[in-house]
């Protein structure tokens, strides 16, 4: 191994241990669990300190050759060098920890968060760790509250929204851990402590003078930047959003063909929610997704679409009650990057006994019509397929990159071919997939126009309800998550893209099966498509 491959190996490495030790609860979350109990310091002075080690690190890998770096290696450079960029411009360019005030109530309700659903089905044995990082909870709070400068005003409503809505969830929480604390009395305390100190960050981030109400969006500059690190592409604002209208244009074109096939004069909307309204589970819906999840495993293996690694496990389980209303009608939890117990679990979340009528009930179940299409995704061979075969890569720098480009390209991946395929086969499933690519279109424009300030936070919501046909509340709750994510809303339907892109040069050029090509995608883990196309074409082995 060269002097500079190494080199930068022991600068990942000082990296992890040094930021684990200053947010012990990022630790926690990637598997590492002697870090289970602890929350850290969430003050200035360990942001700075933070901001300083991505400075350091961003230098040192920075003046690192960049021919001394073949195959894995200038991967693992060019992923950790996207990394440190990114976490600097949210730290020192546009610092969030500053500006935006769900930073800091979402880290600490996620310490939480996170411990309660990785022991959902026991949560004796992280009860000491959940009330140590309660106990810290308040101070963790009062931390982030004094940093705040100028908060987003939009930022500040949904943390008041958060703050309010985490104070069921906590509750809940504190009558499961009370019926098996030894001292209920003292959890009930660190319980009640907890949601006032909730209520006192949302006030004080309220107090704080705002910042423009336009302050999420972070410019043309900014929004190329990221463009470049975060989906590994060299296009300007204006190229993307005139790739995402031709997109919508595209498929609008499609969809309206598909719907044809249903009887003249039939909308998109009319189709599926008629559809919706005939579809019946076989079963109780958690074992209509079980099976389902199975049988989409099974038909994908006879496929020889993608190996399976040995010994992955994905848990098919049901929401807890005291969760049910923190979950969308299906969900994914991946395992650590460096957890050795990799099972990841496939959350369900069945709200139809908790309505009072038959009507009800069913018009609850009919959220769930298309659920083959969510198994794919999130299951097999989506989101857990992905992430167990990540976890295992030798680099541990490897395990953490999270580009959505690649993860949400390969599920969106994953959608087309399970209906190319006729593994999934329902009538209304292309009609389904083609409708959700239009959503993931129609993304692409939002979050351009949201970040260069050509489209305002109505407009943004306006183009979902019109061009999608959400309702107005689902339309915000998209909208809001676009505000703090910008690039990666546009993620999907380009990551997917890429990836039709290598598949004609691999396998339609090349000859590559498809078992091989997909092979081949997932064992880079998760980063641009284009970096890895670019590592392939550098020569191998160590300068």
């Amino acid at each position: 191994m060269s002097s500079p491959v190494r080199r930068f190996r022991a600068l990942g490495e000082r990296f992890l241990e040094e930021t684990h030790a200053l947010f012990p609860q990022v630790a926690s979350e990637r598997g590492l669990h002697q870090f289970d109990a602890l929350l850290g310091e969430n003050d200035a002075a360990t942001h700075q300190k933070f901001l300083a080690l991505i400075e350091t690190t961003l230098r040192e890998v920075e003046a690192l050759p960049d021919f001394a770096f073949t195959g894995d290696d200038w991967l693992d450079r060019r992923g950790f060098l996207a990394l440190l960029r990114t976490e600097h411009f949210f730290h020192e360019t546009f610092p969030h920890w500053r500006i935006n005030p769900q930073t800091h109530c979402g880290a600490a309700i996620d310490a939480i968060f996170n411990l309660v659903v990785r022991h959902a089905e026991n949560l004796a044995k992280a009860r000491p760790a959940i009330e140590a990082r309660l106990a810290k909870f308040p101070t963790f709070l009062a931390q982030g509250a004094a940093c705040l400068r100028k908060p987003v005003p939009l930022w500040t409503k949904l943390t008041r929204q958060t703050c309010d809505g985490a104070k069921s969830f906590f509750e809940e929480i504190g009558a499961q851990l009370a019926a098996i604390s030894p001292h209920p009395a003292k959890t009930a305390q660190l319980i009640h402590a907890a949601i006032a100190a909730l209520q006192r960050y949302a006030r004080a981030a309220e107090a704080k003078p705002p910042g423009p109400a336009n302050g999420f969006s972070i410019g043309r500059e900014n929004f190329e930047f990221l463009i470049r690190e975060r989906l590994g592409f060299a296009l300007s604002l204006d190229e993307a959003e005139a790739l995402g209208h031709a997109l919508v244009e595209q498929l609008t074109a499609e969809l309206k063909a598909e719907a044809k096939k249903f009887g003249r004069g039939k909308s998109v909307a009319a189709i599926l929610e008629a559809a919706a309204e005939r579809w019946q589970p076989q079963g109780a819906l958690l074992d209509e997704y079980t099976r389902v999840t199975a049988e989409t495993r099974t038909q994908f293996e006879r496929a020889d679409f993608v190996s399976f690694p040995p010994n992955e496990r994905c848990r098919v389980m049901p929401v807890p009650k005291y969760l049910r209303h923190q979950f969308p009608t299906a969900a994914y939890l991946q395992p650590g990057a460096f957890d050795k117990d990799q099972t990841g679990i496939f959350w369900v979340n069945d709200l139809s006994a908790e309505q009072p009528t038959p009507e009800k009930r069913a018009a609850e179940i009919r959220q769930h019509f298309g659920l083959a299409l969510t198994c794919a995704h999130e299951a097999y061979p989506g989101h857990h397929l992905q992430f167990v075969v990540q976890n295992r890569h030798p680099s541990r720098l490897r395990r953490l990159m999270h580009h959505a480009i690649f993860y949400e390209g390969w599920t969106l991946w994953c959608e087309k071919q399970a209906v190319e395929l006729g593994i999934i086969d329902y009538p209304e499933a292309r009609l389904t997939q083609l409708h959700d690519a239009l959503w993931r279109a129609h993304r692409i424009v939002i979050d351009c126009g949201l970040h260069s300030g050509k489209l305002t936070y109505a407009a943004a919501a306006k183009r979902l309800q019109d061009g999608v046909g959400f309702t107005a509340a689902r339309a915000r709750g998209d909208v809001n998550w676009y505000t703090s994510s910008p690039t990666v809303p546009m993620s999907y339907l380009l990551g997917r893209l890429e990836v039709e892109r290598l598949h004609a040069q691999l396998v339609g050029r090349e000859g590559w099966t498809l078992r091989r090509f997909n092979d081949w995608m997932l064992s880079h883990g998760a980063i641009p498509w284009n970096w890895i196309w670019q590592a392939r074409l550098r020569p191998q082995g160590h300068a």
